[in-house]
């Protein structure tokens, strides 16, 4: 597989000199069709194979077609020749994995997937391959849950053809387009070559040139002077942080040393980087010595990003078996001489078997760079990398920055807002610029005390309950000795707060919320609880008690101290609610001061429901409650509850018979009866 032209997107593309290489007289059409291709004039291309697959249905010209579609992106039509050619008895390996990208292009992950297993069937362990499986595999659980924040079409800025690779300089933006233009081109140079001055055959528009705008907006942009454009492509700008030196991706023409222009066989103007600098006299810009690593006769390099002091350059470049896979990248420095040094390969924690483009670092020494060998969405994702003790940690970035379409040349401009560009669906022109502004990650907690609500002392060993509004879920925790208590918050949620304890009245229902709040913060919620204080009875003195196994225990009548009627449950629910916690608190204390005393306590339900329901609903009650005040402290030998459901109505409203509400609220009841020893 060329991995050169897998993917690629629609950036920079190499110029092909061809002197008097005459196409036009070959005897057939596919001939024509095949010469326009290697010419990379895929748009001259296509209608050439239609015409000859009319004629006849060869994979030739069926290949010739889904290639041309590929490599100018239009993946819709890629994908229905693509389908075509593997049809056909012979199709290759390479094929089917061209296939099986265009269809992550056009978001088809599970037939992508089944074409890649019948890929790997025939050759088996390409790490490509494997990639690309892990992609189809991840795209579903990304598509799933998207980073939050605002993605946006730099619609100001954009046009209908391609705009790409955002760099700043000086308060201006600086991009690349294809877009037309009138008065840039000067004479010919080269009277006898082919090439065009004003379009390029890849795509059919203009050539690439770098473009500047005050702002987002189109009122101001205009094409940098003819001192950075030339006749060809220009693009892919990269500045120094005092905005004196920039690099940036050419192509332009050049004679083969040794060889007559026009006579000579076809040969490529590969890719090469060039490089600026302010002219302090005129206030324009001069050219700076050739990179001399450049290698247009053999290899194209580009991508180019310099550091902010001007003393390291990265850049991508496919210098053929050298590398990792396709395009990898390397980074130059400067010597004290000023002399760029040996290009080094990042090594294999950055490039991959497939290609790396647009490197670039942010201000915090976090690096970026888009590839299309590791698992992705399809085409050219973003990815960021760390270090971390010696190692890069690379993460895809996901959806949204990321696309089943190329996602690349990754900018920022001193805050968290990404600039990328991409020709994902739904864009203006064939690449766009865009920009993604995270959503803030806020954290919130809240902390607080229980304090008693007399003495102003904290509480300690208090329950502290944090129940969320939205979905009932309920956080509990004690507090320490202090009185400290702390849970932490989810943003944009409002909550209901309960402090208690024993021999306290509890105070429920504090609110707490997160709605409205625009920044990170840790709230403060006191509770504040009030000490039950038992009335000893006076009004009559206390019998004494009998002996231990003399007489029957005696019946205590508790008065207004205590009151079971206020005792409910939410309709078939057997949870303690905070309203019938606070009235059992009353009789916990006053059995903690009456360490003689026993409870017997029984639940009933109405007649409505299923009879076997309702039993299990009241024992469901009984239990609840039983286990509610054991947690209080409350010994069990001093218990005995049971639910006896509808078995012991005290009114009519029996099964069938038609009663008020008032009237089957009075047998849903639970009764306490208090015992002394």
């Amino acid at each position: 597989m060329n991995r050169k032209h897998y993917t690629l997107p629609a950036l920079l593309s190499a110029l092909l000199v061809t002197g008097l290489f005459n196409t036009a007289n070959g005897q057939y059409v596919i001939k024509e069709a095949n010469s326009e291709a290697t010419l990379y004039n895929y748009a001259a291309a296509i209608p050439l194979y239609q015409k000859a697959y009319k004629k006849k249905e060869t994979v030739t010209a069926a290949r010739g077609l889904a290639t041309s579609y590929r490599l100018l992106k239009d993946y819709p039509a890629a994908a229905t020749w693509y389908g075509k050619l593997v049809a056909m008895p012979e199709h290759t390996a390479e094929d089917e994995l061209y296939y099986a990208a265009i269809l992550m292009n056009n978001e088809q992950y599970s037939t992508a997937k089944e074409v890649l297993n019948g890929y790997l069937s025939k050759t088996p362990g390409d790490i490509l391959a494997k990639s690309m499986q892990a992609g189809c595999d991840s795209a579903s659980a990304w598509t799933a849950v998207p980073v939050r924040g605002d993605l946006e079409n730099l619609k100001g800025l954009n046009s209908e053809w391609s705009d790409w690779s955002t760099a700043f300089n000086n308060g201006k933006v600086i991009f690349a387009s294809d877009r037309p233009y009138d008065s840039l081109r000067r004479d010919m140079l080269f009277n006898t070559s082919n090439i065009k001055k004003k379009y390029c055959g890849y795509t059919g528009n203009s050539y690439l040139h770098l473009y500047e705008s005050n702002g987002l907006d189109s009122g101001t942009t205009r094409l940098l002077v003819r001192d950075v454009n030339g006749d060809y492509h220009s693009a892919d700008a990269s500045y120094t942080a005092n905005g004196e030196t920039f690099y940036y991706a050419v192509t332009e023409l050049a004679r083969k040393k040794g060889s007559l222009l026009g006579k000579e066989n076809p040969y490529t103007l590969n890719i090469e980087i060039r490089g600026q600098q302010r002219d302090t006299a005129s206030g324009g810009w001069k050219q700076l010595p050739v990179f001399p690593f450049n290698e247009i006769f053999n290899h194209s390099i580009g991508d180019p990003y310099i550091a902010p002091d001007g003393k390291t350059l990265y850049f991508v470049a496919d210098y053929g078996d050298k590398g990792n896979g396709g395009t990898d990248i390397y980074y130059s420095t400067l010597d004290i001489n000023g002399q760029w040094q040996t290009p080094v390969n990042m090594g294999p924690e950055i490039n991959s078997a497939g290609n790396e483009r647009s490197p670039m670092f942010d201000n915090n020494g976090v690096f970026y760079f888009s590839t299309d060998g590791r698992p992705g969405l399809g085409g050219l994702d973003i990815f960021r990398a760390v270090k971390e003790k010696s190692t890069w940690a690379v993460r895809n970035m996901g959806l949204p920055v990321n696309s089943a379409q190329d996602d690349f040349a990754p900018a920022y401009n001193g805050t968290n807002t990404m600039y990328f560009s991409s020709n994902r669906k739904g864009g203006k022109g064939s690449d766009d610029l865009y920009r993604f502004t995270p959503a803030k990650i806020l954290i919130f907690s809240l902390e607080g005390k229980a304090i008693d609500k007399k003495t102003n002392q904290p509480l300690g060993d208090a329950e502290v309950t944090l129940a969320n509004k939205g979905t009932g879920k309920v956080l509990k925790a004690f507090t320490d000795n202090e009185g400290n208590f702390h849970f932490a918050l989810d943003s944009l949620t409002a909550y209901a707060l309960d402090g208690q304890k024993p021999l306290f009245r509890p105070e429920l229902g504090v609110a707490v919320t997160t709605n409205g709040l625009t920044e990170s913060a840790v709230l403060h919620r006191d509770l504040y609880l009030e000490k039950i204080e038992v009335e000893t009875v006076v009004n009559k003195p206390k019998e004494p008690v009998p002996a231990k196994g003399i007489g029957a225990p005696r019946k205590i009548e508790l008065g207004n101290k205590f009151n079971p009627q206020n005792i409910y449950f939410d309709l078939g629910k057997a949870d303690i609610r905070p309203d019938v916690a606070k009235e059992l608190d009353k009789l916990i204390a006053l059995m903690k001061e009456n360490a003689n005393w026993k409870v017997d306590m029984s639940f009933h339900t109405d007649s409505r429901s299923d009879d076997n329901y309702n039993m299990k609903l009241s024992q469901r009650r009984a239990t609840s409650t039983l286990n509610y005040f054991l947690s209080k402290g409350i010994d069990k030998k001093r218990l005995t509850a049971k639910g006896y459901g509808e078995t012991k109505l005290i009114n009519r409203c029996a099964n069938g018979v038609n009663c008020t509400e008032e009237e089957h609220k009075a047998n849903r009841r639970a009764e306490f009866t208090v015992l002394e020893h």
